[in-house]
């Protein structure tokens, strides 16, 4: 029987951070959350999708189906996949009938890149997780920042409709001061 079918993987272990992680994406993500400061609890979540069992036609019990979150945000899941085997597409239909069963207000997300992806996923959950957008113009009188509550907004009041996310992220995590004319920083707010 092929490795694939056992399930069994011999994935190299990265380390970053003094973590273990299965991937090169799983560490651009947490380098990612890190630079813009938000905290992530990584793998330390166990979903029980399918409780094993014994059957007639099987001497040993047949093995659970459980999922581990790559990455918990608050009340999101992240699950970094660059490819899309058969056996998660199946996985991730059992996670989504699980999820509308037990926990319907966790937002899901499978992000591809630790950029791009991740950022177009946090954009419309800054305020739940506690964060707001400052927006400062570059030449201005009075410099006052604007507050809201994603990028998608500010770009979207600014007239920058259409201009690539990803400067904006370089700014956020403080590899480029100005992006458009505007600082952009992200603001833990006080609640």
């Amino acid at each position: 029987m092929s490795e694939r079918i056992l399930g069994v993987s011999h994935q190299e272990v990265l380390e970053y951070n003094g973590k273990k992680f299965r991937s090169r994406l799983e560490i651009q993500t947490a380098k990612t959350l890190d630079e813009l400061g938000i905290p992530y609890s990584y793998e330390e979540r166990k979903i029980i999708l399918q409780e094993g069992f014994r059957c007639q036609y099987q001497k040993n019990k047949v093995i659970g189906i459980s999922y581990t979150p790559d990455f918990v945000i608050g009340p999101i899941m992240l699950e970094c996949k660059g490819f899309e085997t058969p056996e998660w597409k199946i996985k991730k239909k059992l996670l989504f009938k699980w999820l509308t069963e037990n926990e319907p207000n966790t937002i899901f997300y499978q992000i591809h890149d630790a950029r791009k992806s991740l950022l177009k996923c946090l954009d419309s959950h800054w305020t739940y997780l506690g964060y707001t957008i400052q927006v400062t113009p570059k030449k201005s009188k009075d410099k006052e920042p604007c507050m809201y509550d994603s990028i998608t907004q500010a770009m979207e009041e600014l007239n920058l409709q259409g201009k690539p996310m990803g400067a904006i992220l370089r700014s956020l995590t403080g590899q480029t001061e100005y992006v458009y004319g505007y600082s952009w920083k992200l603001i833990k707010i006080k609640l």
